[in-house]
């Protein structure tokens, strides 16, 4: 059996729940030592858009897309879309820094598509000659030379889909749109 709380043990629950709620955040807040402000303010910035044979520089070098090219897709109703970056690198420690960068795929309607994650046989079947550049999230800069660095990504969308803007993400740097 057991006894009813008491009218004080209720409100003390209820007072150290809703305590409970606001501490967590604020721990979280502190404990990232600025880094959770940091993030929410790259958040908030407005992306750097470059239209297509245009190039943006910061964050160490200079990005340009090459192309986002379609090719048949591996399921029924699906298109690979491979999309093909130069990068040149003006200042190697800075960029070094921003690594790894993301790229996202968006669509005319809003959807966004995350890169395949280990696309090596794809590639390889798409286009040889680019099956060996790296990719965003394997990319060094002990690779660059004087040449520009080709960068490349390999993505699954619905084969109705258009529309496509590239989102290159790199840290300490506004989000990069590439039409």
């Amino acid at each position: 059996m057991s006894v009813p709380a008491s009218s004080r043990e209720r409100k003390s629950y209820w007072i150290s729940l809703v305590s409970l709620l606001a501490a967590v955040p604020l721990a979280v807040l502190v404990g990232s030592r600025g880094e959770f402000a940091a993030w929410l303010q790259r958040r908030m910035e407005s992306p750097v858009t470059v239209e297509r044979d245009g190039s943006v520089q910061g964050t160490g070098g200079s990005w340009r897309l090459i192309s986002l090219r379609r090719l048949p897709g591996t399921l029924p109703d699906t298109s690979l879309m491979l999309a093909e970056i130069d990068l040149s690198v003006e200042a190697a420690d800075v960029l070094q820094q921003a690594l790894p960068c993301a790229l996202s795929l968006t669509d005319g309607t809003g959807r966004r598509w995350d890169p395949l994650p280990l696309p090596g046989r794809l590639l390889r079947e798409a286009d040889l000659e680019v099956a060996d550049s790296p990719q965003c999230t394997t990319l060094t800069i002990g690779e660059a030379g004087d040449a520009p660095l080709r960068v490349v990504e390999l993505f699954l969308v619905p084969r109705q889909a258009d529309g496509f803007t590239l989102s290159l993400a790199l840290t300490g740097s506004p989000p990069i749109l590439l039409k």
